[in-house]
């Protein structure tokens, strides 16, 4: 059987955000409603909330936690607390990131529990997309209201539109 390959738009209405004149902290629209990023004070900020780097790495412990924990609900475990921190350290030459990410739980988990819980971790949605292949299009445009994807520049004879949206 041949499966072809199917490209997804994972969000109805797109992210947008918002930056005012003089300001670093940015307001991010969601489905349901906002949040602000904002940088520290040695960057300009004034720490108001999570940085972009801090905001990447919540994502990735709000799935794991989440992930985990649908996980032990349907296999009906009696795993109530569930901890995960994570850090990331950043090589310059070659450039390279690295996430390393630390899940423990509050109650004894046995040697086979341990060995499933690890690789539902590292498979949650959020870790599959931050090691899988990501290409980032970015295009401009004169209008605030145009979807993702889209806009005026680059013009598109350039040849780089992404035809899957």
């Amino acid at each position: 059987m041949i499966h072809k390959k199917k490209t997804i738009r994972l969000f109805p209405k797109d992210i947008t955000g918002n930056l005012v004149k003089d300001r670093q902290e940015v307001v991010i629209n969601w489905r349901s409603g906002q949040l602000v990023l904002d940088e520290p004070p040695f960057n300009g900020g004034k720490d108001i909330g999570p940085d972009p780097f801090t905001a990447i790495l919540s994502g990735l412990v709000g799935c794991t936690l989440t992930t985990l924990r649908m996980y032990i609900n349907k296999k009906g475990w009696d795993i109530t607390d569930i901890h995960c921190s994570v850090n990331m350290w950043q090589e310059q030459e070659p450039f390279k990131t690295c996430i390393y990410r630390t899940v423990s739980f509050g109650q004894p988990v046995t040697e086979e529990q341990k060995e499933k819980l690890l690789w539902i971790a590292k498979n949650c949605p959020a870790a599959k997309l931050l090691q899988g292949e990501i290409v980032i299009e970015s295009y401009l445009s004169d209008d605030a209201t145009v979807p993702a994807g889209t806009g005026d520049y680059p013009p598109a004879d350039a040849g780089i539109m992404n035809e899957s949206l």
